[in-house]
């Protein structure tokens, strides 16, 4: 029999491994899936653990003192705060880019996107929404993006930028990883799809399997391809995927005019939208 010095010595290693455990999966879930702006201060980090968290996926305002966003998904997780202040020099659009790119450059799904006043109020975003003042500006002055990251673990970042009327400029980040992915289909408004296509020059959409029309995430991804290309009628794109062919087929058939709608690189994985 092991003696009871050995015992102790397995129950003690038995705690520590148990101990980190949750330490190494929070250290996972507090991983940066940015680079900070180069050389930007970072002024507020705050990082909870087990937090019962709302992504805002639509406008917000206030009703009865409480905060109202038009949509939103709500899970519990850990959340990661960044405040970042970014070197004289440099614009809040400048800066916004630089991590909405790299987040564009992941596997992901654009959810919402909005810019000066139709963000609303920018006091709301600041005090409300993160809880940090110093992000309060004019309201012409803002942008927020809120993504999902679908690698693994699954993520929702959120990024908001303000140029304060000192002219100091800030980037806040949320990055919430939930305890389980959120399985609840999320999908972004049409006008979220036509002003990444203004301001990015293409959309990075999901693999669509156009052959199964029964599918509700095909049916709903389709539709609203059409209501975006419907809001602009000057609007023309090339589509660049496996499934390009069927996709602007299948917007023919919806009453889109045929000249609107190219075929790209069929060799592309997923669906791209190019705007032409």
């Amino acid at each position: 029999m092991p003696s009871q010095s050995r015992v102790a010595r397995l129950i003690i290693s038995l705690g520590v491994l148990l101990a980190t455990v949750p330490a190494l999966a929070a250290e996972e879930s507090a991983t940066l899936v940015i680079e900070p702006f180069p050389r930007a201060e970072l002024v507020e980090r705050r990082q909870l653990d087990n937090a019962d968290h709302g992504v805002v996926l639509g406008n917000i305002r206030r009703i009865n003192n409480q905060l109202r966003a038009e949509q939103e998904v709500r899970a519990v997780g850990d959340l990661l705060r960044m405040t970042w202040r970014i070197p004289e020099g440099h614009s809040a659009s400048e800066a916004f880019l630089h991590a909405k790119q790299q987040l564009l450059d992941q596997p992901h799904t654009m959810l919402y996107f909005c810019e000066a006043r139709e963000c609303g109020s920018s006091s709301l975003w600041a005090n409300q929404v993160f809880g940090f003042s110093r992000l309060y500006g004019p309201e012409e002055n803002q942008a927020y993006v809120a993504i999902r990251l679908d690698s693994e673990p699954q993520r929702f970042v959120s990024l908001y930028s303000i140029t304060r009327g000192n002219r100091k400029v800030y980037l806040h980040m949320d990055q919430f990883t939930p305890e389980d992915p959120v399985q609840t289909p999320l999908y972004p408004t049409p006008s979220t799809l036509i002003k990444v296509l203004r301001t990015d020059g293409e959309l990075q959409l999901p693999e669509l399997d156009v052959s199964d029309g029964d599918r509700a995430d095909t049916r709903t991804w389709l539709e609203l391809l059409n209501r975006m290309l419907r809001s602009d009628t000057r609007l023309r794109v090339a589509l660049h995927g496996e499934d390009a062919g069927a996709v602007a087929q299948t917007l023919r058939d919806l009453g889109l005019r045929g000249d609107r709608v190219e075929i790209g690189n069929t060799e592309e994985a997923g669906l791209r939208v190019e705007r032409l």
